[in-house]
């Protein structure tokens, strides 16, 4: 056997012994992603049974406290959102759970994510694996690197989310919310004018959610949580896209609550409630029937 010949076949028994463990090895890290109590692992690892499910981005995980929502309605609930999560990378995730776990009474979702571009995406990787509509968004926006985790199976799960799953494997992650007060300098601070530029992708998304809820009989809720002293320049606007998009009926009501709060001591920012802040939005929405399953919600609330 020439040297030449040898050299060709250890090079390929190398590269097949990596192969061989790349693949051990993250099919063993993934058993330990799905273990772990981080919101993502939960969703994917199956067998919740929340009746209130909560999908939003920042604001989404600021405004609305599963903890509290428990303790005001008596409901398991459970919160999906995530920094710069939009409603595209929503609908994959909550379409995802409906497959794996008991259908909700209530979807509530924070749709002001319709303005955020869905960075968030690329740390959902190591979930990618578990979701064929996950691998197809980050199939479109990253197609080298989706290539590249299909040849290297560990490349996928070298993400934040797989440290934060580790991080989360003994305890619940769902009592994330900030807790600091807005700072004196921006309570005094001019009303910043704030203008809504949504992406169109998030408000097709925004549709298709609502029509997956109708056809699965789960009443939907469309949020908006409050902002701490804005100026709206197109505020009708935006309702109006989104009111088009959901055609909102006995299943889908939409709720405005971007005034509905003006205490400083309730805002950890100008854009994020606090601890504070989410307990006051959680007994507007209990007062307006946005928790009440069984179409008993009253009409949108308007500020």
């Amino acid at each position: 056997m020439s040297d030449v010949r040898k050299g060709l076949i250890w090079i390929a028994a190398f590269v097949l012994v990596v192969l061989a463990g790349d693949r051990l090895f993250a099919w063993l890290a993934q058993r330990v992603l799905v273990r772990s109590q981080f919101r993502y692992s939960r969703l994917y690892r199956g067998g919740n049974d929340a009746e209130i499910v909560i999908l939003g981005d920042s604001r989404g995980v600021n405004s609305f406290y599963a903890p509290a929502i428990e303790k005001l309605t008596g409901r398991r609930a459970f919160n999906l959102s995530y920094n710069s999560l939009s409603p595209e990378i929503a609908e994959a995730l909550l379409l995802d759970h409906l497959d794996r776990n008991a259908k909700p009474k209530i979807v509530i979702l924070e749709f002001t994510s319709a303005i955020v571009s869905g960075e968030v995406l690329t740390e959902l990787r190591p979930y990618a694996g578990l979701s064929p509509r996950l691998m197809a968004l980050y199939t479109r926006k990253h197609p080298y690197a989706a290539r590249a985790g299909r040849v290297f199976h560990l490349l996928p799960l070298n993400s934040g989310f797989y440290i934060e799953a580790l991080h989360y494997m003994r305890r619940d992650d769902q009592d994330w919310i900030m807790r600091s007060a807005l700072p004196p300098e921006a309570r005094t601070a001019p009303a910043a004018i704030w203008r809504f530029k949504p992406f169109p992708q998030n408000i097709a998304a925004l549709g298709r959610i609502a029509d997956a809820l109708r056809r699965r009989g789960i009443e939907g809720r469309f949020v908006i949580a409050p902002y701490y002293q804005k100026h709206f320049m197109n505020m009708p606007q935006f309702l109006g896209l989104v009111e088009h998009a959901v055609d909102p009926d006995e299943h889908v009501r939409i709720y405005n609550y971007a005034d509905a709060i003006d205490d400083p001591g309730a805002f950890a920012d100008t854009v994020h409630l606090n601890e504070t802040g989410s307990l006051i939005l959680l007994k507007m929405l209990q007062r307006d029937g946005v928790f009440a399953a069984g179409g008993m919600a009253g009409p949108g609330a308007r500020f």
